[in-house]
């Protein structure tokens, strides 16, 4: 059985469709823990209008979507962990096939299926070259992954044993970006992901609330410029070098789209701890940025590129 957590906040436009993905699943031997991150819309009285006895409300103060998370898996009363956001959908398979892989790969404790990204204009099937075949499974190694292009997990692809979710402690509280990256990372130091490459999730990339839309506070910044460290030091060589191709390209381009934000005390302290593990290529960069304070390079670029 399968407890399946959906963070909400505000997404009175989406939550019935997102629910109603859950209850129409064919596998059918789940509880659904609406977990209600002081939503001041009406996204509340939507599904406490929804009488399936599977579906358990938990309200809570405003604190963000990792307290959120977390307080779905503390409330969780099965062994397997669902997470599917409150604006995105699961194709009526999805949990009949992460079942079944289940059942066939039984060692393995994170399982994610493929994703489809929904524009306002087009759709978009995640694809990378370490996947893989299409309607094919098999074990991937996350840190490959990512050191070519985006994670092969996020916060609606994926089904992850409860008992290794508590063993990294849940999600960051607070963050209010890359909560769920900084999360990924921690959890696959030490577990690879059994993906199953059909488009069974879909998640949307055109709502104003999307995280993305967010800064990425420095407070953000330096906690996961620690789990970095912290990771860094538990894989093997090869995936050291995996993970080095990945951190430090994000580093660049997190840094300069937000270092304008941050004050002298700040950015000194994002550069000492960078100088623990990056290249020298990407702690120049940095520094040259630094220059730049003063100007949001950043903002002029995008207007050059007309975005």
């Amino acid at each position: 059985m399968i407890s399946v957590i959906v963070p909400l906040y505000n997404k009175e436009s989406y939550i019935k469709e997102t629910v109603f993905s859950v209850l129409h699943q064919t596998f059918q031997k789940f509880e659904l823990l609406i977990i209600n991150d002081g939503s001041t819309d009406e996204s509340l009285t939507i599904v406490n209008e929804l009488t399936d006895p599977r579906i358990k409300i938990i309200s809570i103060t405003n604190s963000g979507v990792s307290v959120a998370r977390n307080t779905g898996i503390n409330n969780a009363k099965y062994d397997w962990i669902a997470f599917l956001d409150a604006d995105d959908w699961w194709a009526p398979n999805y949990l009949a096939e992460i079942k079944a892989a289940i059942e066939r790969f039984s060692n393995q404790r994170i399982f994610a299926t493929g994703r489809t990204r929904l524009f306002q204009t087009q759709t978009e099937r995640y694809s990378n070259n370490f996947l893989p075949k299409d309607n094919q499974s098999g074990i991937v190694n996350y840190f490959q992954v990512i050191a070519i292009d985006m994670p092969p997990i996020n916060s609606s692809n994926c089904v992850i044993s409860k008992e290794i979710l508590e063993n990294v402690k849940g999600f960051t509280p607070g963050m209010q970006r890359h909560e769920d990256h900084e999360f990924w990372i921690k959890l696959c130091a030490k577990n690879k992901i059994l993906f199953i490459n059909k488009p069974l999730s879909f998640y949307r990339k055109d709502t104003l609330e999307s995280a993305s839309q967010k800064p990425f506070l420095h407070v953000d910044f330096m906690s996961y410029l620690e789990t970095i460290n912290l990771v860094n030091d538990e894989l093997s060589v090869t995936d050291k070098l995996y993970f080095s191709n990945y951190y430090n390209k994000f580093i660049l381009i997190s840094y300069f789209q937000n270092y304008y934000r941050y004050n002298s005390i700040e950015r000194a302290s994002i550069f000492l701890l960078c100088k623990k593990f990056t290249t020298t290529k990407t702690l120049l960069l940095l520094r040259t940025l630094n220059i730049f304070s003063f100007y949001n390079i950043y903002g002029f670029y995008k207007t050059l590129r007309g975005k």
